[in-house]
């Protein structure tokens, strides 16, 4: 085929293309009915608990000081741990399973990752094992 031919057969895709989508339309979207009205109990039945007790005063407490906790260990050095990790892992996948490398850079990359995080916060705020280990225990 010539470069005229591949020219216009090229124009005239395009064109087709182009009118294509745009001739197309689509059905009026329907009016939200909004969320559905909450199903009040028949006279004298409790309301149902779905999600257990509330927490206790404690254990609330201890949540947030975990977090806290957490957050001052990702801000000292989980980030770090966490990118560290996540190219140890992605390198050391990538040869372990050099046969099937993109199956070991996928799997090592994520391990690696939530390896380094959990190394980089504990080293960046040694109270935060303390902290997790205060919330698992708290009844």
């Amino acid at each position: 085929m010539n470069l005229m031919k591949k020219s216009a057969a090229s124009a005239l895709v395009a064109v087709a293309v182009t009118l294509g989508a745009g001739t197309a339309h689509a059905q009026p979207a329907m009016p939200d009915p909004g969320a559905p009205a909450p199903v009040a109990p028949a006279p004298g039945m409790p309301m149902p608990d779905i999600f257990g007790p509330p927490p206790s005063l404690e254990k609330q407490a201890a949540l947030e000081n975990m977090l806290n906790e957490i957050g001052f260990g990702w801000a000292n050095g989980g980030a770090a741990g966490t990118a560290i990790g996540a190219l140890i892992g992605l390198g050391v996948g990538c040869v372990s399973m050099f046969p099937g490398s993109l199956a070991g850079c996928i799997i090592g990359s994520p391990l690696g990752a939530v390896t380094g995080a959990v190394v980089g916060i504990g080293q960046g705020n040694p109270n935060a094992q303390q902290a997790i280990d205060e919330y698992l225990n708290t009844p």
